[in-house]
């Protein structure tokens, strides 16, 4: 099987911006996915005014244009451990509950975050979100981030990606029965020498289950240019530790004017896609600033 995905950008690239409003209007980036049925949810980073990173809500029709905006924050930071906000969001659906993991910011810091609401809240846009947690505890004096679970349990098991850093900025993998206790940590994925993912990589949104096993998009960043681009690799659909297959080029890099310029320039990130029949649909922020998405055959068929 082969790992490369052609990707075409949406002609109405960017498909969201900052607004006017004091809590947005610094940028948009970043935005989690949730394909509910024909309609696809993007809960997104924003950076207003006072700098603080909140999450916003966008509800879209035929994958590029806006049906509706929510004008206020759905979720930001309450607890200590997320001072100076909320950011970079991927969303799972695990038994009739959305569960969001995010990046809790503390200065320069970040720490994997959870919080969780009913499916029936998300999709009447009732916010009663769960009280906020950190995930891994134990590794709080460490930065961590680009956080998401599996979409679905394995063997009984949550099954979480995150990037600790500590001697590399690798791609981790770490079980779990009941979202406290995590074992089984082992390294995936790591940084290539002298290829275009050799400073650190990091994970885009849940991986997508087909059935010749998990495609996981990822970021990945050059060393020399410190240039974000995506990728994929291919994980073992019953041990997701093993990789398959990956791509030995980027499927999709920084060309366009607002990919190059920016908060940060030079960027292409995302934190999660959907899937229409064969068609993989990546949702990504550009240069920290603007909300773009590219569209492509899947390597492989969806489950």
């Amino acid at each position: 099987m082969g790992i490369d995905i052609k990707l075409t950008r949406s002609e109405k690239n960017p498909i969201l911006c900052s607004t006017e409003r004091w809590w947005e209007n610094r940028l948009v980036s970043n935005a989690a996915v949730l394909q509910l049925g024909d309609k696809i949810h993007l809960i997104y980073t924003a950076h207003g005014e006072d700098g603080i990173a909140r999450l916003g809500y966008v509800r879209l029709k035929n994958i590029d244009e806006v049906e509706e905006r929510l004008p206020y924050p759905v979720f930001m930071s309450v607890e200590w451990f997320e001072p100076n906000g909320v950011e970079d969001p991927r969303l799972v659906i695990i038994e009739d509950r959305v569960f969001m993991l995010y990046a809790g910011k503390e200065k320069d810091w970040a720490r994997v975050c959870e919080a969780h609401i009913s499916l029936n809240d998300f999709k009447e846009a009732k916010w009663a979100w769960s009280r906020h947690r950190l995930i891994l505890p134990i590794m709080i004096g460490i930065h961590n981030r680009n956080a998401t679970y599996f979409p679905r349990k394995l063997d009984g098991r949550l099954v979480l990606l995150h990037r600790p850093m500590t001697m590399a900025e690798n791609i981790w993998l770490s079980f779990s029965y009941d979202r406290i206790h995590w074992y089984e940590h082992k390294e995936i994925l790591k940084t290539r020498p002298f290829h275009w993912d050799d400073a650190k990589v990091g994970v885009a949104g849940p991986p997508i289950e087909l059935e010749e096993g998990w495609l996981l998009i990822y970021h990945g960043v050059e060393a020399k240019t410190w240039t974000y681009r995506l990728g994929c690799a291919l994980l073992d659909k019953d041990h997701p530790e093993i990789v398959l297959d990956r791509c030995s080029e980027p499927i999709l890099e920084p060309v366009e004017d607002y990919e190059l310029s920016g908060t940060a320039p030079n960027v292409v990130f995302s934190c999660g896609a959907a899937v229409f029949e064969d068609t993989l649909i990546l949702y990504y922020g550009a240069a920290d600033k603007v909300i773009g998405v590219a569209t492509g055959k899947l390597p492989g068929k969806p489950v």
